[in-house]
């Protein structure tokens, strides 16, 4: 089991000696700051001197890693570079091995977790960081495509996992550009396509895709291809939001090739630009602090599923809320440390319970743009998901149907350990 506390960690100075040092606070206290709050104590670390030593500490510790990696962008570009520094330096220490899963999770988890969380699995991010890197991202994407899951890897993950796998159908991108994908793998260069062909062959789906990649042709061509040589399902989606309409006109002419190259779409045309109508939907992530507040008005951020996240750097639970300074971006995002049976009462906080028990994947996206009051699409989502909200949490054994409110207090609890009780089931609470 991970030690949770930062190994060799140099003891706290006392007030007395030297109030004006930030103590280093246990990886406990760490991981239940806020985006902002985290960015502050690292800011007040750099001012003392510490903070390079603390980084160094702090990526020995996955969950740490996980969680200073995912919202990189809210820290400091010298302290953004600091971090990357880093971390390069361990991974030429300790490179990934090929015949291992992503992370390599089966060092960690044993047989029946890992099946627990690849059917709960609903998204994969390829590669950390984006070649587009948006300013406004809403999931505060590092511009720069800097670190992938190793194609070798993520072939192991399917082959063995693909049955589970096949439930969450999970999309392979996340805070990410799909087609910057680029894994070398001996003499061959692996890419995107070869991965959404390792979905369709091992777990008997075609994940969904959006892309901003507007101008390259054969990534256009791709995306347009007949449905039924991909697998079934995906949706096409390139995102346009915001565009001026003789690029929209550009971008319809390629898109229009594709179709014709792979023969005619029936009955739908299968690229769909999304956001033709709208203007940048503004206010989530760290553009959240940057946005005038409408506390009236619950937001909702771009995140639509339940479950776990892969990434490059972590694993994690998600949960869809509204947006808040907790939340930027719409979602309670937690590594996962652990697959305990530890029970879960009511007055728990999910936040703390999802770092030791897995999510039930769902899709849940709750938000939509309406007019305002002089006929004007609004630039930022409204929330329209209602509170209490269900889900399901398992643990190693035990299985728990739990109702939380907007903070993620657990309301109600039941557990439903060898029921079959599925989402939504309001039976549970008769």
């Amino acid at each position: 089991m991970e030690n949770r506390n930062l190994e060799s960690q140099p003891e706290p100075l006392l007030e007395s000696e030297r109030e004006q040092e930030q103590k280093i606070l246990p990886a406990d206290e760490i991981l239940k700051l806020s985006p902002k709050e985290m960015a502050n104590y690292l800011s007040s670390l750099e001012e003392q001197g510490t903070l390079e030593n603390f980084l160094e500490q702090a990526v020995e510790n996955k969950s740490l890693l996980a969680q200073l990696s995912y919202w990189e962008k809210w820290l400091e570009k010298d302290q953004q570079k600091l971090l990357e520094n880093i971390i390069e330096r361990k991974k030429e220490i300790y490179p990934p091995e090929s015949e291992s899963l992503p992370l390599e999770l089966e060092k960690k988890f044993s047989e029946d977790e890992l099946k627990l969380i690849f059917s709960n699995t609903k998204a994969i991010q390829l590669t950390f960081g984006c070649s587009i890197g948006c300013s406004f991202c809403g999931f505060d994407a590092i511009k720069g495509a800097r670190e992938h899951i190793p194609y070798s890897q993520l072939a192991n993950m399917y082959k063995k996992y693909g049955s589970h796998l096949s439930k969450g159908r999970p999309f392979l991108y996340w805070a990410s550009e799909p087609s910057d994908y680029a894994s070398k793998e001996g003499l061959e260069d692996k890419t995107y396509q070869d991965v959404h062909q390792l979905a369709v062959k091992y777990a008997g789906y075609d994940p969904s895709i959006t892309s901003f990649n507007v101008k390259d042709q054969e990534w256009i061509d791709f995306m347009g291809a007949k449905k039924e040589k991909y697998g079934l399902g995906g949706e096409r989606r390139l995102s346009v939001f915001g565009m001026k309409e003789e690029s929209l006109k550009r971008i319809e002419l390629r898109v229009l090739e594709a179709e014709e190259k792979n023969g005619p779409a029936e009955p739908h045309p299968r690229v769909e630009l999304q956001g033709e109508e709208y203007r940048h939907v503004k206010g989530m992530g760290k553009s959240f602090q940057e946005q005038e507040s409408i506390d009236d008005i619950p937001k909702a951020g771009i995140a639509c599923v339940d479950g776990i996240l892969l990434t490059p750097r972590g694993v994690f639970n998600l949960f869809v809320v509204p947006i808040s300074e907790e939340y930027p971006q719409g979602v309670v995002i937690v590594p996962l440390e652990e697959i305990n049976d530890e029970p879960i009462e009511v007055g728990d906080n999910l936040k703390e319970i999802m770092r030791r028990g897995v999510v039930w994947g769902s899709y849940t996206h709750e938000g939509g743009v309406f007019e305002d009051e002089e006929g004007k699409l609004e630039d930022f989502q409204r929330y329209i998901g209602k509170f209490p909200k269900d889900t399901l949490i398992y643990g190693k054994n035990k299985r728990y149907y739990v109702s939380v409110d907007q903070e993620g207090n657990i309301l109600r609890v039941r557990d439903v350990t060898g029921k079959n009780y599925l989402l939504p089931d309001r039976k549970v609470w008769v």
